[in-house]
């Protein structure tokens, strides 16, 4: 080849070059890190859509994350949302899919997840999420990106990440302390007739014994006692009661433990009967048949009620010690 030749190539290539780098190609833009380009900070507000589920709100506040499903709402804590938002700022396309047959893919409307996506400046970004798979050995999911109208095969499995319902952000604790700091115990127990009946048990500094404010027993053992403060972390991942009408909860209060502790406020465990006549009219029959009788609340998770299945465990903790000894008059007088 001639040197005039060569000198033509290499300009050509080199033309070439130049205009591929200016020329805006929309082709380029799918494999660019973000494919929805959205920023951490700037995202405003999640909305998760999937079949057969109220959509899920996620909102950021001045504060906090905030989770809204069905009326009901919570706060999302950081470990929850931050996979959320890793996935959506960081769709890293494989490859795109050409002429895909969507329902082969999962893009019907009895599987696809609907994320959409509001920016502080009120600009959407939306996308939905099919099929996972592997590529290559490598987690992967089918990705149709709504602006684009194309469907990218992109890194991860996301179904997971974003497949939420609000009971995956709600605190499901109910009971965490410590028994060994545990120094006084109160039962509240409501009685219809002569007033709500009272039993403190202390803990003597001194002694290290248990005694109650009352005639009998004159001491509890500390094994008894241990056992018994044992019971309460049995209570923890308890299902909520979400149908529990809170405006009522003064008048089928059943019985309430107070626990003080030695370096920290006293903890109140509250009980609630839930006789069928005050369900809330609108639930039907059928709902009826599977609400609990008994209802809990906990001073440590005050925003949720629970509705413990066990309902020995739940006689044991609130009526184990009950020695109707001492009534609010008696405590009065001392």
């Amino acid at each position: 080849m001639k040197n005039k030749h060569l000198v033509l190539l290499f300009i050509s290539v080199l033309v070439l070059g130049l205009l591929a780098k200016r020329l805006s190609w929309p082709a380029n833009e799918f494999f660019q890190d973000n494919l929805i380009k959205v920023e951490t900070a700037r995202i405003a507000q999640i909305s998760i859509e999937q079949y057969g589920q109220p959509d899920l709100l996620l909102e950021q506040t001045e504060t906090d994350w905030i989770a809204t499903q069905d009326g009901r709402t919570t706060v999302v804590r950081p470990e929850h949302i931050e996979p959320i938002l890793a996935a959506i700022t960081a769709l890293h396309s494989i490859r795109v899919i050409k002429r895909p047959r969507l329902d082969t893919l999962g893009f019907y409307e009895q599987n696809y997840l609907r994320i959409i996506v509001k920016q502080d400046d009120g600009s959407v970004r939306e996308f939905d999420v099919a099929n996972e798979t592997l590529e290559n050995g490598r987690p992967a999911s089918y990705v149709l990106i709504k602006r684009y109208g194309e469907v990218f095969l992109v890194e991860n499995h996301l179904r997971g990440i974003f497949s939420k319902k609000l009971n995956d952000f709600r605190h499901k604790k109910v009971a965490d302390f410590y028994p060994q700091d545990v120094t006084k115990i109160i039962f509240d127990w409501t009685e219809t007739e002569e007033g709500n009946v009272q039993y403190p048990i202390f803990k003597n500094d001194s002694t290290g014994k248990w005694e109650p404010l009352g005639a009998a027993p004159p001491e509890i053992s500390a094994d008894s006692i241990q056992t018994w403060l044992g019971l309460f972390s049995r209570l923890n991942n308890a299902p909520f009661a979400d149908y529990f009408d809170e405006s009522r909860a003064r008048e089928t209060l059943l019985s309430q433990v107070e626990i003080g502790l030695s370096d920290a406020d006293s903890l109140v465990f509250r009980l609630f009967y839930v006789r069928p006549p005050d369900l809330p009219e609108e639930i039907s029959t059928a709902k009826i048949k599977t609400l609990p009788v008994y209802v809990l609340h906990s001073s440590q998770n005050p925003s949720n009620f629970f509705a413990p299945p066990d309902t020995h465990l739940l006689r044991q903790i609130f009526f184990m010690f009950k020695t109707p000894t001492v009534t609010q008059n008696d405590l009065n007088d001392k």
